[in-house]
């Protein structure tokens, strides 16, 4: 007979692999492990804000963002880190979001950005891990938002680029929308401003980053890249000619961590709220028997050299937490 699973019941050490499989009586569970949420979080450390807000693309049942008792935090002892679980039965149609919004990055000096995360349990659910935003948005897909990871459609995980560049769909059978535990996700913009991401597995680790794709020019990165990576470039300045960056804007960037699951919104909840038929969640509407928990840890910006990102003046002390890890 198999026994209920949770963490109470059955304690576990987190591997490499990207997903845990317990056996029982000939049995199997395959579950993500989402980080450990900080016990006592202190809001006054932590670089991102998680307060209640509101947002364009997503409206709770209440009708803002973070507002029903629930929000983000980090994961334990990691202040570069977020920790997001809905608990719908508890608190309604949730919009959760945490935001880094005084660590501004300046696209002109950043290179990479690397992260660890977990995924389990969040079919059914629009969710954007962590992903990078530019201060000023227009042009839709050619904005320069960098959605690193995105459930978008939600019935999958993708490298996504607000419609834009090369974006690409992960395989199922390793990176799973329900099991995916502790993988690695790795941003990067080469000399030329084409701006790439890669996915992989601990075991794959190159120096602390995903092996970097292989392409010779931005019609090579967008046409030729064979699923294995994503890649957004236009032939004309690339990144620097994106909406983030032209136009008298400033050409910074923040990161930001959402999940998704509330009741209405903008175009984007339009186009990621899809129907995911082998639930019977019909589109436009929350999941609301979702358990969805993701964690991203270990956030680490880099930029010229590989060096510690340094961020836009202005930006407090604190934000060197999103660095730590670059040496």
């Amino acid at each position: 007979k198999l026994f209920p699973y949770n963490a109470e019941t059955v304690p576990f050490m987190k591997t490499s692999a990207l997903s845990h499989l317990l056996s029982f009586g000939g049995l199997a569970l395959v579950h993500g492990v989402p980080c450990t949420p900080a016990s006592n979080p202190d809001p006054s450390n932590w670089v991102f804000d998680a307060s209640p807000t509101e947002h364009p693309s997503c409206s709770s049942s209440g009708g803002g963002v973070n507002d029903l008792g629930s929000a983000p935090v980090q994961c334990e002892g990691d202040l570069a880190s977020v920790y997001t679980r809905l608990d719908p039965a508890t608190y309604g149609a949730e919009c959760l979001s945490a935001k880094a919004s005084l660590c501004k990055i300046p696209m002109y000096n950043f290179t990479s950005l690397d992260y660890d995360f977990s995924i389990d349990s969040c079919n059914g659910v629009w969710a954007a891990p962590l992903w990078m935003t530019p201060d000023t948005w227009q042009w839709d897909g050619g904005s320069g938002e960098i959605d690193s990871l995105e459930l978008c459609p939600r019935s999958s995980i993708s490298m996504n680029f607000a419609g834009g560049g090369s974006q690409v769909e992960l395989d199922a059978s390793t990176f799973a929308i329900d099991f995916t535990d502790n993988a690695h996700v790795t941003v990067r913009k080469d000399e030329e401003g084409i701006v790439t991401i890669t996915t992989c597995q601990q075991e794959e680790l190159q120096n602390s980053q995903c092996p970097p794709p292989t392409y010779s020019s931005c019609d090579d990165c967008l046409y030729n890249n064979n699923g294995e990576f994503a890649c957004w470039c236009n032939n004309a300045g690339n990144i620097y000619s994106s909406g983030g960056c032209t136009d008298g804007t400033d050409c910074l960037w923040t990161l930001v961590s959402d999940v998704w699951n509330g009741v209405s919104g903008d175009a984007g909840y339009t186009g990621c709220m899809t129907e995911v038929p082998e639930i019977g969640l019909a589109a436009g509407k929350p999941n609301m028997d979702s358990k969805c928990t993701v964690s991203v840890e270990r956030i680490t910006l880099r930029g010229d050299n590989g060096a510690p990102l340094t961020f836009a003046p202005g930006s407090p002390s604190s934000c060197s937490a999103l660095t730590a890890n670059s040496n």
